[in-house]
């Protein structure tokens, strides 16, 4: 027989395979509510060969509380009149239990059949019925009432693992594993397989209780090896701590064969095996249920970053001679750290305790043997008593410079923490390129997955996380009406045509110019219902509100120029047979898209090389077809898309990232509030979440915000400064008119020549004109050259190589002095007179110390600029102490 259920969860209540009646009873929200003398009745149909020796019948359900006690409601179970369990309690509790019980052969019949769950009258609360099933016995069935010693919502599975190589006889320790996965039915999971970001793949079986696991696991290189675990103990979810490395989502069911969706209860996901997060997750339990998630991953946030807090970094050692130093592991720089000897020790030392709960480490650029392998996170106070934090053991790095992340509970600040390395790889040094502190780990943003009940078609099933950090700024969301695609189009088309030139407009016309809209009128219904006639299938949402929002488009991307209006959009093999015939030509033990093209819906018509095309035979539940770009210059099909407006979006982002400053410029709108939190937490020392937030400014056209992000960005790495202000300062004439030229010429101007200096190569080019106003006018002949300013508006040299007319004027440029306090100007002067006799560490000694008095009244400078600019303190400032300047809490801020 197939399973007979019934689901109160949704509204109305769903049913297979049965019908039901009610009698006192009444729907509240997602459940049924039985009274005392209530009653619920499923009729379900056997045939006469198909008699059972046994169903089982499996109740979800809650007691309605009384007050702060547990209510209480039991029930009697009947089957055509004969009694399944008389007086039974559901176990109180906060969330929904999963109950199931034996139904006998005796009691069924040929033909219809009658389960009814009376509520007694003696009941001191409601029964909250959420579902009913009735289906075949397995041998794996239970009778399972979830006692309180064992709660599956209420624990951390624990479990010591090893693991062997086939055929070896020897088991090694493996890294601990810890498990929880409550999607709040109460049901532990038989069964558990999950893939981590990193590609290694584990799939396991657990003994009744979850006391002991067994499977296999295939490590991200490949290798293979057996795999168990015994239970280590469960830690109460009570634990705070817990709650930086649970992932917990709100969860909604349907969309497949089930209809519509509907809110599910909430699902609560740890699998931590050593390794990085899980990016997928397959389950079953001993009712035949399972389900599958696919996590969507998030980058770990400024907000819970706390890198910026470190003030000293020491190791066991370093080559100081070759600049390998320990205090590189806190820069965005490729350069490393490395140490002697398999075995090492880093400490750092940070300004104040805060709670780390996830860490990054980073592989260093060559010889894999140095990566390592086993170590120990520890926690102090005092810097000689430490706690153990985290271990991993048999760790690896698939290639180089690779950041994996690793999440601990947190449970105590600390001002000090020690990564001891006790193995590396196999080679004698070992080596990192960065190390980076959290608060807390980074949160998936939801998933999407199925759910399949034993017996029943799957269904879809998807979350949104309830602890997720929001993502910075507003989404966009993704156009699906006409209106909507109006809107999107017209706000692009702007932004396009502020920046392109007339060559990318060579197909616009001037009434698309002037109404500031490179699209054409909208495709009426009828030639949309004319074109799916011919195809014979019916357009994807997005893409057939995006026909009726405009009947083809033009420059939809830098390398699309001209999207298909509806009479013309066909299939590939059809409507471009040409590129068809050489995509079905294609060589190479890659080359798999054929069967694809041979069904690709084409809908653009002219671009660089590329074609936009639409599958049909990957159709989401929504009804999106997959989207795809094929190009010539593309070593395979290019990556999927999951419709037609996520395909747009996608190039919509890649055009503003590629035209970031002209669009700033096309965005005018003020961003006062996010320059002046970015200032806020800049003085505070914390530089990476005020990066982050100037560039936000930024974007949304923050002449002030691009200016403050890039001066913060040179203290980090100077060596590659003069890019950016060249690009995001002396390049755009927005920044000057807001910053002001007397500021660019005291501190753009002299650190974009002061980087550029070792890689000079002629005149900057498009920089040129701001600079002009900048450097003083040198008379012709200076060092031998003609014409020293000889440099046409372009950039482009006027007589041969005018590097040493350029040389010449950024070497007589003197710049001016922004007036600083009395007292760091003091401490400034003492500097430079140490700087002066050879005294370096002294020199460094009396800025450090002068620091935290640094202010400045005006709202554009946030750090003291001429520790970079000035010459006398070139030995002084390393990157190291560049890196302590703006991380040191400065004015107003300071500790």
């Amino acid at each position: 027989m197939r399973a007979t259920f019934a689901d109160f969860t949704i509204d109305p209540p769903r049913f297979g395979n049965g019908t039901a009646r009610y009698e006192r009873c009444h729907p509240d929200r997602d459940r049924l509510a039985i009274g005392a003398g209530g009653r619920v009745e499923l009729d379900f149909a056997l045939e006469d060969g198909e008699l059972p020796e046994q169903l089982t019948l499996t109740l979800i359900a809650r007691v309605s509380p009384l007050g702060e006690s547990l209510g209480c409601a039991p029930i009697d179970i009947t089957v055509n009149g004969h009694a399944v369990i008389e007086q039974f309690t559901v176990p109180g509790g906060a969330r929904p239990r999963e109950v199931a019980f034996a139904v006998p052969g005796e009691a069924l019949a040929p033909g219809t059949n009658t389960l009814c769950v009376r509520g007694c009258a003696e009941a001191r609360g409601l029964l909250w019925l959420y579902r009913i099933t009735v289906e075949p016995s397995r041998i794996c069935a239970r009778i399972d009432l979830m006692t309180e010693e064992h709660p599956a919502e209420a624990a951390v599975c624990v479990y010591r693992t090893e693991w062997r190589a086939p055929g070896s006889a020897e088991w090694r320790p493996a890294p601990r594993l810890l498990v929880h996965l409550d999607r709040g039915e109460g049901s532990l999971p038989a069964r558990l397989a999950w893939r981590g970001q990193d590609g290694a793949e584990a799939s396991i079986g657990f003994q009744p209780a979850m006391t002991e696991f067994y499977g296999h696991r295939r490590a991200a290189d490949g290798t293979l090896t057996e795999y168990r675990g015994a239970l280590d103990g469960r830690s109460a979810l009570r634990d705070s701590a817990w709650d930086e490395v649970m992932h917990r989502f709100r969860t909604e069911e349907g969309g497949a064969a089930g209809g519509g969706r509907h809110l599910r209860q909430e699902l609560r996901l740890l699998i931590e095996d050593g390794g990085p997060p899980v990016e997928r997750v397959i389950w079953g339990d001993p009712s035949g249920h399972s389900g599958t998630v696919s996590l969507l991953a998030a980058e770990p946030g400024p907000e819970a970053e706390v890198t910026d807090l470190v003030t000293r970094v020491r190791a066991h050692s370093e080559p100081t001679e070759a600049g390998e130093v320990a205090e590189n592991l806190l820069h965005d720089s490729w350069h490393k750290w490395l140490g002697h000897g398999g075995r090492a020790w880093l400490e750092f030392t940070l300004r104040r305790p805060v709670a780390v709960g996830h860490y990054v480490l980073t592989s260093a650029n060559d010889v894999p043997g140095r990566d390592p392998r086993d170590w120990t996170l520890k926690g102090s106070n005092d810097g000689e008593h430490w706690v153990d934090l985290d271990t991993r053991v048999g760790e690896s790095f698939a290639h180089r410079h690779q950041p994996r992340g690793f999440t601990f509970p947190a449970h105590t600040a600390y001002g000090h923490y020690r990564l001891e390395i006790t193995r590396n790889a196999g080679e004698d040094h070992v080596q990192l390129s960065q190390v980076r502190f959290f608060t807390s780990a980074p949160q998936p943003r939801g998933f999407i997955g199925h759910y399949q009940r034993a017996g029943e078609a799957p269904t879809g099933y998807r979350g949104t996380s309830l602890s997720a950090a929001p993502e910075s700024g507003p989404a966009k969301a993704l156009p699906g009406t006409v209106e909507q695609w109006r809107s999107y189009l017209a706000e692009y088309s702007a932004a396009i045509l502020r920046v392109a030139d007339d060559e990318d407009l060579s197909e616009v016309g001037d009434d698309q110019r002037a109404a500031g809209w490179l699209g054409f009128e909208g495709a009426d219904e009828a030639s949309v219902l004319a074109l799916e006639e011919r195809l014979g299938t019916r357009l994807p949402p997005s893409y057939r509100a995006f026909l009726g929002a405009s009947d083809g488009w033009l420059n939809i991307s830098p390398f699309m120029w001209r999207m298909r209006a509806a009479k013309t959009v066909g299939w590939l093999r059809e409507a471009d047979p040409e590129t068809w015939a050489v995509i079905r030509g294609g060589e190479g033990e890659d080359w798999d898209d054929t069967v694809l093209m041979d069904r690709a819906l084409l809908v653009s018509e002219e671009g660089d090389a590329q074609h936009w095309l639409l599958d049909p035979a990957d159709v989401s539940e929504d009804g999106e077809w997959a989207a795809y770009i094929w190009a010539s210059w593309y070593p395979a099909l290019g990556d999927r898309h999951a419709s037609f407006a996520e395909l747009v979006a996608e190039e919509r982002t890649g055009f503003e990232d590629q035209a970031a400053l002209e669009i700033r410029m096309a965005r005018p709108g003020s961003a006062g509030e996010l320059v002046a939190e970015g200032r806020a937490q800049a003085l505070r020392g914390e530089v990476r979440k005020a990066m982050a937030t100037f560039e936000q400014a930024a974007v949304k056209g923050s002449g002030a915000g691009a200016y403050l992000g890039t001066i913060l960005g040179a203290f980090l790495d100077i060596s590659v400064a003069h890019h950016w202000i060249g690009d995001r300062v002396l390049g755009d004439p927005h920044v000057i008119e807001v910053i002001g030229m007397e500021q660019i010429r005291a501190e753009a101007a002299p650190l974009y020549l002061r980087c550029a200096a070792e890689e000079w190569t002629g005149a900057p080019g498009g920089y040129v004109s701001a600079l002009d106003d900048i450097l003083p006018r040198l008379p012709d002949g200076v060092d031998g050259v003609v014409g020293a300013g000889g440099v046409s508006a372009g950039g482009a040299a006027t007589e041969g190589d005018d590097t040493a007319a350029w040389v010449a004027r950024a070497a007589a440029f003197v710049p001016p002095a922004l007036p600083e306090s009395r007292t760091f100007q003091q401490a400034l002067d003492l500097a430079r007179a140490l700087a002066d006799r050879g005294a370096i560490d002294q020199s460094w000694a009396v800025i450090e110390a002068a620091l935290p008095h640094w202010h400045a009244d005006s709202p554009h400078r946030i750090a003291p600029v001429v520790l970079l600019t000035d010459p006398a303190f070139r030995e002084v400032i390393t990157p190291a102490r560049a890196r302590r300047v703006v991380t040191t809490p400065r004015g107003e801020f300071r500790e």
